[in-house]
């Protein structure tokens, strides 16, 4: 290692590895070991601290970090490396650890409920209990695979809710005492996978992982800023403890006041820095003026300068192409006339009322959808409502569902469609609508997936759809089932019924669908009533990915990515439009940014 860099640890896995891989690999070492040559590596270096890494969900960040550890632990073999991941992905971790035949022990920890694994059926056992129940089996587990982790080089993965479950204080028991100190104290280095998620300064998860000691972490995401600067500064805190000092000796010019705080008020230290972060960098990117959004986001830029690698591209070489549109769409005339009743008492409302914006989301979608929302009958008459069940299958009665139905009708023999919904009602009656014009069944052609099923249920569900022999025609899902891990690549078609206030999680869900694997381009439509809230919701969001766009990248003007399609280069939908003869499609708008070809 005297000749050599770091480089010569994974030869044979430098081969396999994408350009933008490479420069994080070695943007990790920089960050987490001072260099790239084990002889200038300094542990008292100031370039060394957490990182983030920022690459657009399926680019093979799992890969990159496990040839990281791979790397890591060859010359540090000591440096207990504790991974954390939602339940979602834990699967993925270990399959991805297994593939790459990883030189050492990888013990990964599951939640205590759901079926049995054969990792803890082969737990330890003690002579005292002959018949232990699943909790106590899970602890016994537990205590095994930590003991070992620590004695020698290993890597350990758990799930943050086994990770929250452990780290309890207060308890009692001497062996929930040994596990929480253990994971308080023992990670050399801490990866948060989808690190974004604990990001609320109420987050119960966050605090307990501000409190793991160790400030070497490696924070994954897919979609780092989630349109909240706050939650921006929250995690960049949880991916490096001292930005919190990097933020005060940047903007806070009284050093002497901050010097005589004591160290146990760490916590008054973060929530200074919290706010001048946010009066002094947040405020002015927020600005409407272009010379305060500049210099804020210059002063973004200097102060996490060197910690955050971001790569918004993927490695789809062989992926076909993405073409994203949004389509504006009329309302029918019973449509209509709900919604703008709905309007009006939004209007006479003051605060966000959340009812309102159910009721107008279901009745964007079809007038009937109204009526199933329990609050219905606060704003609209009851003669009114009844009027509605006389056109529940009027296909045409809402022109979501009309252009649903229109779409299905024209790829169901060559395509399969992925349709993203908020909520079960409009699911139902989309379910009862298959059903009834194309003699479908349900968990036959039409499949479901959503946030109650359990992961085993949702595999199920998404092996199904995925099987080329199978009768899958539609799945109906929800972006919260959609996490990171779930690939759905059967799917062509992905159409957005509801708007979303939150672009990010947007992204991810298109991402499940275009993602490597998939053998068609992937058409991808966001429905909007037309001169509805969603317009407004449309307009912000397209806002706040402009905002993000600024943060991450050199440009400093508005997103202007969002125009009017001046051609329609997907046929089935440039079809869709010329037989459009009651115009319920205004005015379709293509993201330039986003699509692929």
């Amino acid at each position: 290692m005297e000749q050599d860099n770091v480089w010569k640890l994974i030869p044979e896995l430098r081969e396999k590895m994408h350009v933008h891989q490479k420069k994080a690999f070695q943007f990790l070492w920089q960050n987490i070991g001072g260099s790239m040559d084990p002889r200038l590596m300094d542990a008292e270096s100031k370039r060394r601290g957490g990182c983030v890494i920022s690459h657009s969900p399926g680019s093979g960040k799992t890969f990159l970090i496990i040839a990281f550890l791979i790397s890591y632990l060859k010359l540090f073999p000591g440096m207990k490396p504790l991974v954390l991941a939602p339940t979602t992905t834990l699967h993925s971790w270990h399959k991805e650890f297994i593939k790459w035949d990883i030189s050492m022990p990888v013990y990964v920890i599951h939640g205590g409920s759901g079926p049995q694994t054969d990792d803890m059926q082969n737990s330890v056992s003690l002579p005292c209990f002959p018949n232990p129940s699943k909790d106590v089996k899970h602890i016994l587990n537990c205590l095994d695979k930590i003991k070992k982790w620590q004695t020698h080089p290993s890597v350990l993965v758990m799930s943050y809710t086994s990770f929250l479950a452990l780290m309890r204080e207060g308890s009692e028991f001497a062996h929930r005492k040994y596990l929480a100190k253990a994971l308080r104290e023992r990670p050399g280095i801490l990866i948060l996978d989808e690190g974004h998620n604990p990001r609320s300064t109420k987050s119960r998860l966050r605090k307990v992982l501000m409190k793991v000691e160790t400030d070497i972490r490696i924070l994954l995401s897919g979609t780092l800023f989630q349109n909240n600067f706050c939650e921006y500064f929250n995690t960049l805190c949880l991916a490096r403890p001292k930005f919190i000092y990097e933020v005060l000796d940047e903007l806070d010019s009284d050093v002497k006041r901050r010097s005589k705080t004591p160290e146990k008020a760490r916590h008054l230290l973060e929530s200074q820095a919290r706010t001048l972060f946010i009066d002094n960098i947040a405020k002015k990117i927020d600005s409407n003026n272009g010379n305060e959004r500049m210099q804020g986001l210059n002063m973004l830029r200097g102060i996490t300068n060197g910690f955050i690698d971001i790569y918004e591209g993927a490695n789809f070489d062989s992926v076909p192409g993405l073409q994203m549109y949004t389509l504006l769409m009329n309302t029918a005339d019973m449509q209509s006339e709900i919604l703008l009743k709905l309007h009006r008492k939004l209007a006479e409302c003051t605060g966000y009322p959340l009812e309102l914006e159910l009721l107008i989301t279901l009745g964007s979608i079809h007038p009937w959808l109204v009526k199933t929302a329990s609050c219905a009958n606060k704003f609209i008459a009851l003669d009114q409502l009844q009027q509605l069940d006389k056109c529940k299958f009027d296909l045409k009665g809402g022109s979501k569902v009309k252009f649903v139905m229109a779409l299905v009708l024209r790829v169901k023999e060559k395509e399969k469609v992925l349709i993203f919904c908020h909520n079960h009602a409009p699911v139902n009656l989309l379910v009862e609508l298959f059903e009834m014009v194309f003699q479908w069944k349900k968990d036959r052609e039409i499949l479901l997936l959503n946030g109650k099923q359990d992961l085993f249920e949702r595999g199920k569900v998404i092996d199904k759809f995925e099987d080329p022999r199978g009768a899958s025609k539609v799945l109906l899902a929800s972006i919260t089932a959609c996490a990171e891990g779930i690939s759905l690549t059967s799917a062509s078609r992905v159409i957005f019924l509801d708007s979303e206030w939150n672009p990010s999680k947007t992204k991810q869900a298109i991402a499940r669908a275009f993602r490597p694997g998939q053998q068609k381009m992937v058409y991808v439509y966001q429905l909007l009533a037309t001169g509805t809230l969603e317009e407004d919701k449309y307009r912000r969001t397209t806002w706040k990915e402009s905002v993000s766009s600024m943060i991450f990248t050199e440009a400093f003007e508005e997103n202007t990515s969002h125009s009017k399609a001046e051609m329609i280069e997907d046929d089935i939908l440039r079809e869709m439009v010329e037989e459009d003869k009651s115009k319920s499609i205004h005015m379709i708008l293509k993201n330039e940014k986003a699509s692929t070809n």
